[in-house]
């Protein structure tokens, strides 16, 4: 059985997050207290979809760990191989305006988009994935 916590009673806690806390240039196992090495790691993402990330291993137990900024290109490298393999898809008329051809984002995809900027990813000579920042 769960109690609740009266959230008035917490205390303050004050944290510092070190400048480079995204991309460490350590890492010590969690299971065996060993010190990681450093390790180019190559992450299947997709059925034929391989990519190399830099990340760390543990010499003992073989985990694998990856810092903030390795794990964010293996997050969106994941996207992109669902959609490359025809995961959940939606079509839209493209409309050409004599220079660019453009379509229409449904509002829902860009609900929580504070910039109105696209990354547009080339997925082959007539695909590509866009990413709404």
């Amino acid at each position: 059985m769960k109690t609740r916590q009266d959230l008035k009673k917490l205390e303050k806690a004050d944290f510092k997050i070190e400048k480079d806390a995204s991309s460490p240039q350590t890492a010590h196992c969690a299971r065996c207290a060993v010190r990681m090495r450093r390790k180019e790691l190559e992450m299947q993402i997709g059925e034929d979809i391989f990519m190399k990330l830099s990340g760390f291993e543990c010499p003992k137990c073989g985990k694998r760990l990856l810092g903030l900024e390795e794990a964010k290109k293996l997050d969106k490298a994941t996207l992109l191989g669902k959609a490359a393999e025809g995961g959940f898809k939606m079509t839209r008329s493209l409309s050409f305006d004599g220079d660019n051809y453009t379509f229409r984002i449904p509002k829902e995809f860009t609900r929580d988009v504070s910039k109105r900027k696209v990354e547009i990813v080339p997925l082959g000579p007539r695909g590509f994935c866009a990413y709404v920042e």
